[in-house]
């Protein structure tokens, strides 16, 4: 190996490697409902799901992808948050999901931001959309924003056709062929009840669901996500 290609692997080593420290991070932090894992085939893209809890979005399960840029975390550039499903908010482009983050994060300062931030900041625009105060230059979808300033009702009635969409895609099969992508089971009480009974008694089960099954499981009517 050349002196060139050692430094290269190196360099290689060294960002993956923070990139697993960033990822690590967001165990501390208060995500609650938000779910993401790195790609097991590409350390640059992460996979996500939120499972809103509170606001005009209550129920709703929308995934989404994380793409960092080339040289993350020592990159100005600003990861990508792209939806999965078409999502009606002001934020989100109704023709390719790309959340615009330029409210939260005018310019990207490697070092004092991380994913955590975004992560943040998607809960928000969900669960607290009425206390944030949309710039127009950054609106991504105008009819999403036009009524919700001018016809709260209708606005609604559009958010929540949106929710239920997202509830019945909710086990779709993977788009991407990804051991890690984030899969969910229908409650499955000869599978899953024992897993269950454990949890709330705090006891350790052996779980012999295959991992082809997904990686969780969701009470039915309830979408909140269950898992071992």
């Amino acid at each position: 190996m050349t002196l060139d290609a050692h430094d290269k692997l190196l360099e290689t080593v060294l960002q993956e490697y923070k990139i697993l420290t960033e990822y690590e991070r967001l165990q501390s932090e208060d995500l609650g409902g938000v779910y993401v894992t790195p790609s097991y085939e590409n350390p640059f893209l992460w996979f996500g799901v939120i499972f809103v809890r509170g606001g005009m979005y209550k129920n709703g399960v929308f995934r989404f992808t994380i793409a960092l840029p080339s040289r993350f975390p020592d990159d100005t550039k600003i990861p990508v948050v792209t939806f999965q499903s078409e999502v009606f908010h002001p934020l989100i482009s109704p023709t390719d999901g790309l959340l615009d983050l330029t409210d939260a994060f005018p310019q990207w300062r490697p070092g004092d931001n991380h994913v955590w931030q975004i992560l943040k900041f998607v809960q928000f625009i969900f669960q607290n959309l009425d206390d944030h105060m949309i710039q127009t230059a950054h609106v991504a979808n105008n009819d999403a924003c036009e009524l919700l300033l001018e016809s709260r009702s209708d606005f609604l009635q559009r958010v929540e056709r949106c929710i239920e969409e997202s509830q019945e895609r909710l086990y779709d099969l993977p788009p991407i062929p990804d051991r890690n992508y984030i899969c969910f089971d229908r409650f499955n009480p000869d599978v899953h009840g024992p897993v269950l009974e454990s949890m709330k008694q705090n006891k350790q089960v052996e779980v012999t669901t295959p991992p082809s099954s997904g990686i969780s499981w969701v009470r039915n009517g309830l979408f909140q996500p269950l898992s071992k």
